[in-house]
């Protein structure tokens, strides 16, 4: 298992360092953003062109937990916190993930070509890692054995964690009043990854209090062992990550049911890497990876016989130890995310929303849904205030905010943002907002902006002999009906 603990923190470390991405869904409704793409490529922003320059343009963060926060450990008797992890066991879910996520942008474009055709162009650097505790396993270590008598539990931890830069190119064209259609093509270069393709530690306990351990596991990784290589160059260990390719996509569209209600729906990240550079096994036996453990010998321990605990510690070790090996290529997919809105329009400027959304990573499918209210302050301010319940975290209230002052376009988004300033005027401090918090996002950024754009308005919609049947040439001045049926002409007295 320690050469497991170690491969995980070695990868944490690296995406730590490259960025993250995740399901944002404040983003999804603030189309005032170049950034707007990323939850679904039909959506045009509203600028007719946009640059975004490294580092500067979008950083993005996640973080869930649909386990636990930090108010399930503990409780409060006359003031005094103390540590309930009793509560904390009863509260947890059968599998309890806890992900972080994050995205940084290293170029971005986008040019609105004509009234109806909006091409775009990124390159990003993502990453992805995602840690599922049994709850077993937290009640086998606050608990003991006592409640597993003449029973079994799983308590084997899994890893999924992914780190790449893609480079994309798309475009969303409007069909015609209605429906608008996006994609993007996206390839992709593999810069580590760990992914637990099998896991168990089962503990079975008799009815003498005798413990069985038994373990399997199959992970595997790219790109990880090299890192702890005495003098390697970071810049020849990414160069060698290039080896580690793939495609993906996005696709989406957008559909006006009636003038003020439109509808909408992606899926984005939808693709695969193959790794192929510095790829290891690492397995776990059952066959091998099993031990029974029936007590201390008393006479032993009372004697502080060193050489008996260290002959028990070494049995473990040796038992539960996992083979390094190398490894042929594998593939893996990407973080697949899902989306389906709806938004209707009070006015020209104020509007209500509602998303679902749902991702798919390694074995877990999560869903979660958010209702939104988005103001336009003229040109200069566009905003959106949403609640989103996701990972059995329901107190999320969240803000997306876009100063346009072009050419500088400055910006922050986020889900559970809001709660942080209530906590600060409530208490002076953050700590209930931290305490409480199970889902938190945060994108923030500076873009290059030019044109703000309205699309194809009324006045640009196709007029002509269908719809005017009173223009006969080419020099008389039309009345658009805008697909209405054509008046008819009045009977003379």
């Amino acid at each position: 298992m320690k050469a497991r603990f170690h491969l995980l923190f070695l990868l944490t470390a690296l995406i730590g360092h490259a960025g993250w991405s995740q399901t944002e869904s404040t983003l999804y409704f603030m189309n005032s953003l170049p950034q707007v793409v990323e939850a679904n490529p039909a959506i045009m922003p509203r600028y007719k062109l946009s640059i975004g320059l490294p580092g500067i343009s979008s950083v993005a963060g996640v973080y869930t937990n649909n386990g636990f926060s930090y108010d399930d450990l503990i409780s409060k008797t006359n003031g005094v916190t103390n540590a309930d992890l009793s509560k904390w066991t009863q509260g947890l879910a059968e599998k309890n993930y806890v992900a972080l996520a994050g995205q940084v942008d290293l170029l971005r474009f986008g040019y609105r070509v004509k009234p109806n055709l909006y091409l775009m162009f990124s390159s990003t650097v993502k990453g992805y890692n995602s840690t599922m505790i049994e709850k077993g396993l937290a009640l086998l270590l606050v608990d003991g054995t006592s409640s597993f008598v003449n029973s079994y539990t799983n308590t084997s931890p899994e890893e999924e964690a992914i780190a790449f830069m893609q480079t994309a190119i798309g475009a969303a064209y409007q069909v015609n009043q209605k429906l608008t259609v996006g994609g993007r093509l996206k390839y992709i270069n593999g810069i580590s990854n760990v992914t637990t393709e099998s896991s168990s530690l089962i503990i079975e306990v008799g009815d003498t209090y005798q413990i069985t351990a038994t373990g399997a596991a199959r992970v595997r990784s790219s790109g990880i062992s090299s890192l702890n290589k005495s003098g390697n160059d970071f810049g020849n260990y990414l160069a060698d990550s290039f080896s580690n390719s793939g495609f993906g996509m996005d696709l989406g569209a957008t559909y006006k049911f009636v003038d003020k209600l439109t509808v909408g729906a992606s899926i984005t990240d939808f693709g695969f890497i193959t790794w192929k550079n510095d790829t290891k096994l690492y397995t776990l036996d059952p066959a091998k990876a099993k031990y029974t453990f029936a007590g201390f010998d008393i006479n032993k321990l009372l004697n502080n016989d060193k050489g008996y605990l260290e002959a028990q510690k070494d049995s473990i070790q040796s038992r539960f130890e996992m083979q390094e090996s190398s490894s042929g290529s594998y593939t893996t997919s990407l973080p697949t995310k899902f989306y389906l809105s709806g938004n209707y329009e009070l006015t020209n400027t104020f509007s209500v929303g509602a998303l679902f959304f749902g991702e798919q990573f390694g074995s877990r499918f999560s869903t979660g849904m958010t209702a939104a209210v988005n103001k336009n302050f003229g040109k200069i301010v566009s905003t959106s205030l949403t609640y989103t319940v996701s990972n059995r975290s329901y107190n999320n209230i969240g803000l997306g905010v876009s100063f346009n002052m072009q050419p500088m376009q400055l910006f922050f988004v986020g889900d559970n943002l809001l709660m942080a300033p209530v906590s600060l005027a409530a208490d002076q401090n953050l700590n209930a907002y931290i305490n409480s918090t199970q889902l938190l996002t945060l994108r923030a950024g500076l873009n290059i902006v030019f044109g703000w754009d309205k699309g194809i308005s009324k006045e640009s919609r196709t007029e002509d002999k269908s719809h005017n049947p009173k223009s006969n040439s080419s020099n008389a001045k039309v009345k658009s009906t805008y697909g209405r049926s054509p008046e008819k002409p009045k009977k003379k007295k």
